[in-house]
């Protein structure tokens, strides 16, 4: 029995002591590479923490941020420690949003030239500012001549700037070659008729039928003036689809996309009409060959047009997530819905009294078909992102808006807003409903439109950014390229500017604060996407993704944004240096 008793404790003794000696033995620390980044200053846009001088990163996220190295312990003792110090004379910000761009639009864009109001500087191609009828003329038929295009493709007319154009005036221009003119707006080109020939559609009777389909008005595509637009433009876009996707067009456009967005600080972005150009499936192919590849620095989150969604939304989504998604390619519960038409070709909806020549605007989808569109997806528990340019078609919106029952983990975004009036901005702040606000607006149109259309009150009160930061309405500044350039230090030196092309500043009491627009292209970027979790600002947890920059933005202030270099950006920890 003693024998029993004596091999039982001894049996404890040794079970207690390899316990003991297995909770004093090291664990396996996590993340055994680290890099600490050290900058001239780190921007973190957090307002508990804003700023740092040292930031942690391993496996493509934020460990830690710090004054000092030494202050940085808890995530480089006993660890295998690479200290960068190539930014020390650098600032850092977090990687710049661009919380509204079409992808599939820039692709066609890039490689076509540009003849517009304002002057362009793209990845390859630079494009002077051309205005006056003549002017427009004498650029066309140089870019013309240049061209040997079978169907040659510009962008950038403005009547208001370059006067009137259509079918019989393209013709006179352009008798023997095909040729399309996009408007400014992209919501509508102006067809020759050697291109309504070449594209089969060359009879009223045959451009009759490609254009009297389901959910396409009548009046959106004319036969005499060659003009197409608004719910037409995407027919007219299926015709020229083999002379904008090439396949050396495509590459080209894919490759000085990301070039562009690299050069400006991007590293992630939304597609805020996913499927609209190509279909889903085609799209996530296209797409996911570009962002899956390592040398792309940013990731983009695909939010689908409305129709588009068949089915239960829900399953709709599950599917694409199954068949596409990826860290730098994928989808949340998102939908794009469209209300009015575009602004830079006065089609918005406007209140009374309306447009100065009495012209009227259009309707992308009728109210009621707006509401049926709205409601489905709320009830699927989507956000919605709608776009909705004049006063008009924002008190529809904003009807629709009160109408839907509240919900945890649902947004409304209201996308351009490029007119809304003061009572607007408190319901909008009431509802407690986020902007993604196109400010180009102001920029390229606030003389123009004061002289026609809207009168000098309104157009002076475009973009009417600095009341919602006066509301604490969450906000960011997209390009809607390109209806701006996709340059998020252009668009904070816009909204926190408000200067015309013709140098004239438009309700300074309108102007974003300094920070809020440094915010806007962030941190409340991130917000009205939903990624705020993840992105758009510089803290523990959130992906490594920096823009570098050659000085601070707050220290240039508003005025000199548009001096601020990007130097390049660390895309989950990895440099990437711009052009």
């Amino acid at each position: 029995m003693l024998k029993i008793v004596q091999y039982c404790v001894a049996a404890l003794s040794f079970i207690f002591a390899s316990q003991a000696q297995a909770e004093d033995a090291p664990a396996t620390l996590p993340y055994a590479q680290v890099t600490v980044y050290e900058a001239a200053k780190i921007i973190t846009m957090e307002p508990g923490f804003p700023e740092a001088k040292y930031v942690a990163t391993s496996d493509g996220i934020i460990l830690g941020l710090a004054q000092s190295l030494e202050d940085l312990d808890a995530w480089t003792r006993d660890r295998k420690v690479t200290v960068n110090r190539q930014f020390a004379n650098n600032i850092m910000m977090p990687g710049f949003i661009e919380p509204h761009i079409h992808p599939m639009q820039t692709i066609m864009m890039l490689p076509i030239p540009f003849i517009s109001p304002e002057s362009w500087d793209l990845p390859g191609q630079s494009y002077p500012a051309v205005t006056g009828k003549a002017n427009y003329e004498a650029r066309l038929r140089k870019v013309l001549g240049d061209s040997t295009d079978k169907l040659f493709i510009t962008w950038g007319h403005h009547k208001l700037f370059h006067g009137d154009m259509d079918r019989v005036e393209l013709d006179r221009i352009a008798p023997d070659r095909a040729v399309v003119i996009w408007q400014r707006s992209f919501h509508e080109i102006i067809v020759n008729s050697a291109a309504l020939d070449l594209l089969d559609i060359g009879t009223a009777e045959a451009f009759t039928a490609e254009f009297s389909k389901p959910g396409i008005d009548p009046s959106h595509a004319d036969f005499t003036s060659g003009i197409i637009h608004e719910t037409a433009l995407f027919k007219g876009i299926e015709k020229l689809r083999p002379y904008l996707f090439s396949p050396a067009k495509i590459g080209q456009g894919l490759a000085d996309m990301r070039q562009m967005m690299l050069d400006n600080g991007v590293t992630t972005s939304a597609d805020l009409a996913f499927g609209g150009f190509g279909g889903p499936e085609a799209e996530s192919a296209l797409f996911k060959s570009l962002y899956d590849q390592p040398t792309t620095p940013s990731r983009i989150l695909a939010i689908p047009v409305a129709p588009l969604v068949t089915g239960d939304p829900n399953v709709w989504l599950e599917n694409m997530k199954a068949k596409y998604e990826s860290p730098k390619f994928f989808f949340s519960n998102r939908v794009k819905l469209f209300a009015d038409g575009a602004f830079f070709a006065q089609y918005m909806q406007m209140n009374p009294p309306g447009y100065s020549d009495g012209h009227e605007g259009k309707w992308l989808t009728e109210p009621d078909e707006l509401l049926k569109q709205t409601e489905r997806f709320w009830e699927a528990g989507w956000s919605l992102h709608t776009h909705v340019n004049g006063d008009k078609g924002l008190d529809v919106v904003l009807g629709i808006s009160e109408q839907l029952a509240p919900r945890n983990g649902q947004d409304i975004v209201m996308e351009h807003l490029g007119y809304s009036t003061e009572a607007q901005n408190r319901r909008i702040g009431e509802l407690g409903l986020y902007v993604s606000a196109q400010p180009n607006y102001i920029r390229i149109l606030g003389d123009a439109y004061a002289r026609t259309g809207m009168g000098p009150d309104r157009a002076a009160q475009m973009n009417r950014l600095g009341s919602l930061e006066r509301k604490g309405v969450p906000l960011g500044l997209h390009s809607d390229f390109n209806m701006a350039p996709i340059d998020p230090l252009y668009l904070a030196w816009v909204a926190s500017n408000r200067i015309t092309l013709d140098g004239n500043a438009k309700a300074p009491r309108e102007r974003l604060s300094l920070d809020k627009a440094l915010r806007a292209i962030t941190i409340e970027a991130a917000q009205v996407i939903g990624l705020d979790a993840m992105v758009g600002s510089i803290a523990t947890g959130k992906k490594a993704d920096f823009t570098v920059l050659d000085r601070d933005p707050y220290a240039a202030g508003a005025a000199d944004l548009q001096e601020v270099e990007v130097q390049g950006v660390i895309f989950e920890g990895q440099w990437f240096p711009a052009k």
